[in-house]
């Protein structure tokens, strides 16, 4: 029989620094500042900018039900302006998993394939929490607001 050194068993659980690099890169799948700082920079202050990633986080929850309810619909031509719409705003706002979704939606419907439009669009939901988290986050510790989004 083998013994095993304890610290050798440690191989299984990543080190806490480990977590919270591997949740920063998870996190930063989902979100990305640079695009709220930079308007911050170019505006010469964050309330624009916090105000935008707020009412972006507000109404992703419709957004994301009006494009799935078009899918569901057939309606290419709607699903396409509610697909543009979301990925202009989520690139805008530095959400990097939506904007990737809606590019992928955005071929789909570009290509006539509804099909794959709506398993592409059942992952729109998946990572809104992680999103408005990630959002709130930064919102709340880099622009200095004690605003949350879980509205």
């Amino acid at each position: 029989m083998t013994t095993l050194d304890p610290q050798s068993t440690r191989g299984n659980r990543a080190e806490p620094e480990q977590d919270k690099n591997l949740a920063a890169t998870a996190c930063d799948a989902v979100f990305h500042p640079d695009a709220l700082l930079d308007l911050a920079d170019q505006l010469q202050c964050t309330t624009i900018p916090r105000r935008y990633a707020l009412t972006f986080l507000e109404m992703l929850q419709a957004r994301v039900e009006r494009i799935l309810a078009t899918i569901s619909n057939n309606d290419t031509e709607d699903a396409m302006d509610a697909v543009l719409s979301l990925k202009v705003n989520a690139h805008m706002v530095g959400a990097r998993s939506l904007e990737k979704t809606c590019n992928g939606l955005e071929q789909s419907l570009l290509h006539g394939d509804m099909r794959g439009a709506a398993r592409n669009a059942v992952a729109l939901p998946c990572n809104i929490d992680t999103l408005r988290t990630a959002m709130s986050d930064f919102l709340f510790g880099t622009f200095g607001d004690r605003t949350t989004a879980d509205n």
